[in-house]
């Protein structure tokens, strides 16, 4: 597959370390995360950026809830974020009895819950070490916490298709999983779709093209649903890191990029048009939660 150039895109924000976790909020307002310069961020449209929670550290993950919450992953497991006053307060510290590391990717499962994965940040960032392996699981919207897969390398992107009958998780140094999902939305046994050694982030779109962030290659690629290669875009950019499609407008890509030791203010939120209008995934919708919004 040949690689193109892309240069019909504008840079959203930039000037960040690793950007992790865009999000469009139904109102239209895009969040981000610096995953290793910490803080999880907000951009309103015509409006400069807003830290909304600062400091919050390893943010791989956000998911918006019909309460007006957020969900923020990170380190020590996931907090719910009232974008109103600023105040947090955990949700998920511990599964099974044991405390989370961090949680990186996350996305709502349509039923009110979501799905995520955990991941060894601290082996990676502070050891300098290979992590240990991390989990896939699911929490409901009663709060009931499900794990799905102990075997995870490093847990990133996670999407369900147009058609609610496929889930989809990029596990990065193996590639894209594909799980059939049952009438509760629960995923049975996978297969691995694409095999793809940087896979990252991943969004799908309305007829339920893949398009997967590549980490290391810094390349973004465009799978159809049976998985054949479409399309690989280069934005120049060190890392491509994760998706988010648009809410107001779905046929807005949101794409964040990465720096590292050579580049490293490099993070970035791209924005690109696309033909094929975006999914921008659900809200969660949790009993417990009751903020002001």
């Amino acid at each position: 597959m040949q690689t193109t150039t892309a240069s019909d895109f504008d840079v959203v924000a930039q000037g960040y370390q690793f950007i992790e976790a865009p999000r469009v909020s139904p109102q239209g307002d895009l969040w981000f995360s610096d995953l290793t310069g910490k803080g999880v961020y907000r951009k309103r449209p015509g409006q400069g950026v807003e830290a909304m929670l600062p400091g919050r550290e390893w943010v791989g993950g956000l998911v918006f809830d019909e309460s007006g919450a957020v969900l923020c992953g990170g380190r020590d497991g996931i907090v719910v974020l009232d974008p109103a006053t600023g105040a947090t307060r955990d949700l998920l510290s511990h599964i099974e009895g044991r405390p989370v590391v961090a949680v990186n990717d996350m996305e709502a499962d349509g039923h009110g819950g979501f799905f995520a994965g955990t991941i060894d940040f601290a082996a990676i960032f502070e050891r300098g070490e290979g992590p240990s392996p991390g989990i896939l699981f699911h929490m409901s919207a009663s709060g009931d916490v499900t794990v799905l897969r102990r075997d995870v390398f490093a847990s990133n992107g996670i999407a369900t298709s147009p058609c609610g009958r496929w889930l989809y998780h990029s596990e990065t140094s193996r590639g894209v999983w594909r799980y059939p999902l049952d009438g509760a939305g629960l995923p049975g046994s996978g297969e691995l779709l694409v095999a793809l050694e940087d896979s990252d982030g991943l969004a799908l779109d309305s007829l339920g093209n893949l398009w997967v962030a590549c980490w290391s290659s810094g390349l973004l690629k465009q799978f159809s649903a049976d998985g054949a290669c479409l399309r690989d875009l280069s934005f120049g950019y060190p890392h491509v890191v994760s998706l988010a499609f648009g809410t107001t407008d779905p046929c807005e890509l949101y794409i964040a990029t990465g720096g590292n030791a050579e580049v490293s203010d490099a993070g970035a939120v791209l924005r690109m048009r696309v033909a094929i209008p975006g999914l921008p995934g659900p809200c969660t919708r949790l009993s417990a939660l009751e903020v002001t919004a």
